[in-house]
């Protein structure tokens, strides 16, 4: 039985890097021609190891399992029910849920592939910038006709789906239109900044400092804020449920605890497993889910290390914070590295994220949802109220 208190980790399975495109900025560029994938078999190691891991727990896990690529939907589908199929035998026995989402660029769509996506996945988000022209394929045309034509498909055909847009130099002028084009979709997207590329002086010309990140939030913020039909968007939907939380008269304290549970694996198409701060740093491999069993992995002296450099990145980031609790430090630990907001010396900064939540405070006490003077919330009758609950956060 799946409940509320039920504990959740994801998997992020790199199921090939084979792709179609060639965006410049992917940080899977130099591998985008590599047809090797995960076969069946290994899958089949990798449930066991896991699931042996999480049986052995007292408290049900709802396991989540993200395809990722390359492009996964290269993959014939085909490839993707006989994966479920070996999931439902192998995690039939454990008490928690198990679902399978995929992250795709959406350039192949056909009706085998439309009813992988309706009865087999659970969720999907779609890879789309807008703006930018950065995600070209191997000739270098543009894609994004093609993934917009897709994305009619479908919501003709009624599948859900979320967006993904990655927030560069190029598209940095754009921020109200993009937020326009998700709302009067009703689409629910996650603004995500530009992560480390795959080689030195990959992004040059659309790399993007965490001042104009900062800035991009703000404006996403406020057109949000002001909305009529607001759509979520991440990061910020979470931000703001931990600004209440910080105001709220039952706070609760929520402290990012990688010793204690880590809730999210990437695995790359060799079986190697990391943190999501240490992407493909061999230095900061756990070990290979393909040949060893998950609870060796995490009681590893690897995974120790793993785990002592993310704790030194809260420490240096997040102990003097007056958000730390309801924000959990979880970007200290495992976004400022991708986001260069390391020092040399292992120390984290956290530019977007603290000042993005500095930013939202202030705002909420002018417009009056957090009252300046008690510091107590005021939601209720608010003209903001019924966007913050249409969008699950109040």
């Amino acid at each position: 039985m799946v409940g509320n208190s039920n504990k959740k980790v994801q998997f992020v399975i790199k199921s090939s890097k084979f792709c179609n495109l060639r965006c410049r900025y992917c940080y899977e560029y130099a591998e985008l021609g590599n047809r090797e994938a995960i076969a069946l078999e290994q899958l089949e190691q990798m449930y066991k190891n896991i699931a042996s891991y999480y049986a052995q727990l007292e408290h049900p896990t709802d396991i989540d399992f993200i395809w990722h690529g390359g492009e996964p939907l290269l993959q014939h589908p085909d490839y993707y029910w006989r994966a479920f199929d070996l999931q439902q035998k192998i995690f039939e026995p454990l008490t928690g849920s198990v679902r399978n989402a995929v992250q795709t660029n959406l350039t192949v769509l056909n009706k085998e592939r439309l009813r992988l996506l309706r009865e087999g996945f659970d969720a999907m988000g779609v890879s789309v910038d807008l703006f930018g022209g950065l995600r070209v394929d191997r000739s270098g045309v543009n894609s994004q006709a093609t993934v917009l034509a897709n994305m009619e498909r479908l919501r003709a055909e009624n599948i859900s789906f979320g967006c993904v847009t990655v927030l560069t130099k190029l598209n940095l002028p754009y921020i109200q239109e993009i937020y326009q084009f998700y709302e009067t979709r009703g689409i629910h997207f996650r603004l995500l900044p530009l992560f480390d590329g795959a080689f030195d002086g990959q992004h040059a010309g659309y790399e993007i400092e965490a001042s104009e990140v900062l800035s991009a939030f703000q404006t996403i913020f406020e057109l949000w804020l002001a909305s009529e039909n607001p759509v979520a968007v991440e990061p910020l939907a979470t931000y703001i449920k931990q600004i209440f939380n910080h105001y709220s008269s039952q706070k609760k304290t929520s402290i990012y605890n990688k010793r204690e549970w880590e809730w999210i694996y990437l695995l790359n198409v060799n079986g190697d497993v990391y943190s999501y701060a240490d992407a493909y740093n061999p230095e900061f491999s756990h070990g290979n889910l393909f040949t060893t069993p998950l609870a060796e992995i995490i009681s590893g002296t690897q995974h120790q290390k793993v785990i002592d450099a993310a704790e030194k990145r809260i420490a240096s980031a997040c102990k003097s914070c007056p958000y730390f609790g309801s924000c959990s430090g979880y970007p200290a630990a495992e976004e400022s590295v991708g986001y260069h907001q390391v020092d040399t010396e292992g120390n984290a900064k956290c530019v977007q994220v603290k000042g993005i939540l500095a930013y939202m405070e202030r705002r909420f006490k002018q417009v009056g949802i957090i009252n300046p003077i008690t510091g107590s919330l005021n939601i209720k009758g608010h003209e903001n109220e019924e966007v913050l609950a249409l969008n699950g956060i109040w």
